[in-house]
């Protein structure tokens, strides 16, 4: 009975220790389920696949394009010009808002149709307003993907239209969502629910609903299909996208317990779309959580430079120290370790790469994060390629002009005395002699033998 007292005893101390251990270990969260054959859940703030379904298979994006599309074109035009429609952007097959060549309408309604209800013919002419023609804008979309780190994707179209060589992944997809809803208008214009583009020239007013439902839930008919879909807390933008009722894509961008979330699903069918997107998101809020290590802009101290008109720069974090700590798992377990530039030399630019904070978890390296000067520090004097500053230069050259200037005043003033001292001991031996001739005289004088 005493040995199953104790027994029991110490199965109940091993059990609350694992509670109260600070220790990397924590459950396993049931992994996501669903029936898009390419999926993602990346975590913006720290650059982490959080779960993942073959996300760097290649497969086409569909009008998920359409984010790089109107964030070039944000980049590029003015959302007040005028663009006249050109033929060439009519020629496409539906979703489109029906322009009609020689049409006048500015950037940002074209942008708002191409986000909101995947108009194809808005599409083309941003491309071509942009490029001067819809080959010469797939070379900048490429282009463009390829700076955010997309090394997967290769557009043909600035739509999303199916066609040959039009490939990209869940990966990149998410990596692009996440440039375009950075940008402040494509943001603006994506989160939006519904819009009215005024009466044109030739085309009456006309109204926009976005695709996107989560934004605002409701029960619609798409494609001759009725969803009901609830409004989702935290979506702030987003992309549908469908080659068929057994194609469609999907990209959407979350605020999920103040990180920022894009989930991307691809080649899934449109009954269940909206499903596999919410099973992400709600996946997501269930296993993200936010810890701050060090904000935007946080100074790491001072770095050692050579050549420069100081010696030290001031490195500081040029982006957030964001962990998704595991439930779980401690604060106390995140660790940063600094590792500056070897052998750095001016000038220095405001804002270039000194060096890297490394953030760990129970010793495990998660993330890093470059550290940028603070400030400039420009190219210093002859001495400063030995680590003497400017400053220091002057006051060392100060420090020995007073030196100079202190021995040779000594050296004068010893000159000096040793001058006087000669006039001194010259006049006493001069008038010693004076007074030895005077005796001599008055000797003789007087007649003195003696």
């Amino acid at each position: 009975m005493k040995k199953k007292i104790v027994t029991i005893f110490t199965c109940a101390m091993i059990i609350c220790g694992a509670f109260t251990m600070d220790t990397y270990v924590w459950a396993e969260a049931a992994e996501p389920e669903v029936t898009a054959k390419s999926a993602i859940i990346y975590c913006a703030d720290t650059k982490e696949i959080i779960w993942q379904k073959n996300s760097d298979q290649q497969m086409e994006p569909a009008s998920m394009t359409k984010l790089l599309t109107c964030l070039i074109a944000a980049e590029n035009l003015e959302l007040d010009d005028v663009i006249e429609v050109p033929k060439e952007a009519t020629n496409v097959i539906p979703t489109k808002m029906y322009l009609q060549p020689g049409e006048k309408i500015t950037v940002e309604e074209l942008m708002y149709a191409a986000l909101l209800t995947s108009a194809n013919d808005a599409a083309n002419a941003l491309a071509i307003e942009t490029a001067g023609s819809i080959e010469k804008f797939a070379d900048m979309m490429n282009e463009r993907a390829a700076e955010l780190g997309c090394t997967s994707t290769n557009l043909v179209n600035p739509s999303g239209l199916s066609a040959n060589g039009q490939l990209s992944t869940a990966y990149d997809m998410a990596l692009i969502a996440e440039e375009a809803l950075n940008n402040e208008t494509v943001r603006k214009i994506s989160s939006t629910t519904d819009h009215t583009i005024p009466a044109t020239n030739l085309y009456e007013s006309r109204e926009l609903k976005s695709f996107n439902m989560f934004l605002y839930g409701a029960s619609r008919e798409i494609d001759g299909m009725t969803f009901t879909v609830k409004k989702y807390d935290g979506v702030f933008g987003g992309k549908t996208g469908s080659l068929s009722k057994e194609y469609c894509t999907m990209v959407t961008g979350l605020d999920c317990n103040g990180v920022e979330i894009y989930t991307v699903i691809m080649d899934v069918n449109m009954a269940s779309r909206f499903d596999d997107m919410k099973v992400l998101m709600d996946y997501s809020k269930a296993n993200v959580s936010k810890y701050v290590a060090f904000e935007k802009g946080h100074d790491f101290g001072k770095v050692k430079l050579k050549g420069g008109t100081t010696n030290r720069v001031t490195a500081i974090a040029a982006n957030g120290g964001y962990v998704n700590l595991p439930v779980g798992a401690s604060e106390s377990l995140v660790t940063t370790k600094c590792k500056y530039t070897d052998n750095l030399m001016a000038p220095i630019e405001k804002g270039q790469r000194i060096g890297v904070v490394e953030i760990y978890i129970a010793d495990e390296l998660y993330n890093t994060v470059d550290l940028v000067a603070e400030s400039n520090v420009k190219e210093g004097w002859y001495f400063s390629k030995w680590g003497i500053t400017n400053v220091q230069t002057v006051v060392i050259g100060l420090l020995l002009i007073c030196a100079v200037v202190f021995t040779g005043a000594v050296l004068s003033l010893r000159k000096r005395n040793k001058k006087r001292r000669i006039e001194i001991r010259n006049k006493k031996l001069a008038e010693e002699a004076k007074r030895q001739l005077e005796r001599e005289e008055d000797l003789k004088k007087r007649n003195w033998h003696f």
